[in-house]
Formats: C-alpha cells, sequence, structure tokens
C-alpha cells in the first residue's frame, strides 16, 4: 500500500486528526486495515462476497472501456420481496477521491460480516438495515483512473495541492499548471495534449475521454440510467472528496445546483437528510463540518454540465452530495474514511425513519 512516509516530523501536523482515532503518527500504516480501495482489492473482495452472502449480496458489473468492471452492489435481504422496501443508492464519481471507496467497502463489510474489514465488530443494527432497506453501492465508478492513482490515499504527505490537481486532470504542456476541467474531450483533437492524462477522466473509447459526472457517455450515468429504470430511489447520495483550500473544515453536504427550481417535497426532503448527515458528523470525533448547507456553486459552464446531465435526475430525487477533506495533513486517510462512513450510516438511518 502505497500511502505518505509518516515519519516524526510530520507528526507535528497529524496529532489532533490521529489521536482523535486513537492512532499515533508512525501507527498510521495499522489504521489502514478497513481501508479497501485498489481495484484489484475491490474485485477480490466482491466475488468473494458473491460466493459466502448470495441471500444478502448482489453484484453486477458494467465493463469500462479500459476492460475494468465498474460495479453495482445491491444489498438487502433477497429472499424477501424488496420491492416496497426504502432504497438508495451511494456513488463515488471520481478516481483522484479514494475514500469513499474504502467507506463503502467497510459499511458493506459491516452489512454482510457484522465485522469490520479489519476484524472489529460492527455497532450497526445490520439485521435491521438488510431486512428494511435497499442499498446499492457503486464503489467506484472510474477503476482505471483509480489504478493508474500514484497512490492509494492523499494524505498531504507526498504531493501539494497543485500536483494534486495536474493528477487529477492533467499537466497543461505549456504552463505547467492543471490541465483544463471538460466533460468531454478527444486526443485526435485537442493539441498541445496534456504531459499526461488526469486519472479524473475515464476513456470511453479509442480516443474520447468523460469527466464520469459531466458526460451520459460515463459508465457512471449508464449504471444511474439503468437502475432509475428498474425501480424507485428514495435517496442518491453522490461521495466526492475537496481540498477545503484556505479552511479548517473537513465535511460538506450540497444540495443540487437546480435545488431552488425542485418541487418543494424534494427541498425539504433533501435539507432535512443533508442536516442529518452534518450533525452525523459533527459527532464525531475531529468531525469538522461546514454547518451551511447549500446547493452546488458552481456557475459557468461547470455550472451548466450540471444543468444538463443532471436536471431531468433533480426533478424527481433526491440527491445529496457529499464532501469530505482529501490530499490534507489534518485529515488523514482513516479519517476521511470515517466521515465517508458516517455520510453513509446517516443515510440508512434517513430511509429507515423516514422514507417507509
Amino acid at each position: 500500500m502505497l500511502l505518505g512516509r509518516y515519519t516524526t516530523a510530520d507528526s507535528e501536523s497529524y496529532p489532533n486528526a490521529l489521536t482523535a482515532l486513537h492512532i499515533q503518527p508512525l501507527e498510521a500504516a495499522e489504521a489502514m486495515d478497513r481501508w479497501i480501495s485498489r481495484p484489484d482489492d475491490v474485485d477480490a473482495l466482491i466475488a468473494q462476497w458473491s460466493e459466502q452472502f448470495p441471500r444478502y449480496f448482489k453484484a453486477e458489473a458494467k465493463t469500462q472501456y479500459s476492460g475494468r468492471p465498474v460495479w453495482a452492489l445491491t444489498v438487502t435481504d433477497h429472499v424477501q420481496d424488496a420491492d416496497e422496501r426504502p432504497a438508495a443508492i451511494f456513488f463515488k464519481p471520481h478516481a483522484h477521491e479514494p475514500a469513499p471507496i474504502a467507506a463503502q467497502m467497510n459499511f458493506i463489510s459491516q452489512l454482510l460480516t457484522g465485522r469490520h474489514l479489519d476484524g472489529t465488530p460492527t455497532g450497526l443494527p445490520r439485521e435491521q438495515i438488510l431486512a428494511e432497506t435497499v442499498l446499492c453501492f457503486m464503489p467506484d465508478a472510474n477503476p482505471a483512473g483509480t489504478a493508474a492513482a500514484p497512490v492509494e490515499a492523499w494524505d498531504g504527505t507526498q504531493y501539494t495541492n497543485e500536483e494534486f490537481f495536474g493528477w487529477m486532470f492533467g499537466v497543461d504542456a505549456e504552463t505547467g499548471k492543471m490541465w483544463k476541467r471538460v466533460d468531454i474531450w478527444d486526443d485526435t483533437i485537442e493539441d498541445p495534449l496534456p504531459t499526461h492524462y488526469g486519472i479524473a477522466y475515464e476513456q470511453v473509447s479509442a480516443h474520447e475521454y468523460v469527466e464520469p459526472n459531466r458526460h451520459h457517455a460515463s459508465t457512471l450515468f449508464r449504471w444511474l440510467f439503468e437502475l432509475r429504470e428498474r425501480r424507485t430511489w428514495d435517496r442518491l447520495l453522490s461521495l466526492h472528496q475537496m481540498e477545503f483550500v484556505g479552511q479548517t473544515a473537513n465535511a460538506l453536504a450540497i444540495l443540487p445546483c437546480l435545488y431552488d427550481e425542485q418541487p418543494a417535497h424534494l427541498q425539504e426532503a433533501e435539507r432535512g437528510w443533508a442536516e442529518r448527515i452534518v450533525a452525523a458528523w459533527a459527532q464525531l470525533p475531529h468531525g469538522n463540518p461546514l454547518q451551511e448547507i447549500k446547493p452546488l456553486g458552481y456557475t459557468g459552464q461547470q455550472r451548466q454540465y450540471f444543468v444538463d446531465r443532471w436536471g431531468d435526475i433533480y426533478k424527481d430525487s433526491v440527491i445529496v452530495t457529499s464532501e469530505i477533506r482529501n490530499n490534507s495533513l489534518i485529515c488523514p486517510p482513516p479519517l476521511q474514511q470515517a466521515l465517508n462512513e458516517k455520510a453513509i450510516e446517516a443515510t440508512v438511518a434517513e430511509l429507515i425513519a423516514h422514507c417507509r
């Protein structure tokens, strides 16, 4: 596992966040025993669960152009009729944001085995969750990008944010800074090309690349469209990470960019759910969420991508985005994972409380 180099020098930046998790800086690698995010490891564990838990676990995949599977993992008691149960989809679009993968895999482990991936017992009411909800997890919408990342977890010790941005979207050959962020691009048309292709982009044809949550050609959208045809989903949680540059916060809940145009019942459901997530983060040791909950703040072309690609989904879906701090000395990977898991746990609690 490629983690940052935890040294005595680094420990001055880590103590608050790590102490909250009862971790000493030089023991941080051991705290990653609950962390699985590399695609090959994810695929192997999914194969194992499929054999061991056929009653509760159904794994389906769509294949990327690269050949890697993008999984939709349904966790529920499949023996009983699940059509009327409240249901949620959890999905992670971006390859440079691995903590949501680790969080989803560990959460599934708790539901299926009663234990975290490190073997410690879960505190979740797993029998109730399996009997009363339908949960669909898409741990990684771009495993090809994830596999190309230089580290398994972005901990802030190896790359500056500027270098990190270059890994996300590529490096501009002329400026040496982050290449442009677009919904789709073709490497036979762009001139000059980035010095390396950003891992956030998913290859969808011989020469075309898309940002998964900004273009319908992505495997993420292929799955979302199919899943929405199968049944009604009460909650859609889009799991992300961001850098919180210039802030000490480590978590943020975001409403859809078209929130103000949604029907009132969707607005009420989204805000109440987002408040539950923020409250859950605040209860976690060293959870430090921003308290303000508001619509996605993009403007210009970036906002238009969401209007064009998500507009129809916003009309009839309750959807919230969670953002957890990434590539930061004050939010090490175990805390990144814990915050993501809290958002998932709060969403399941919301299903049971309000969607039956």
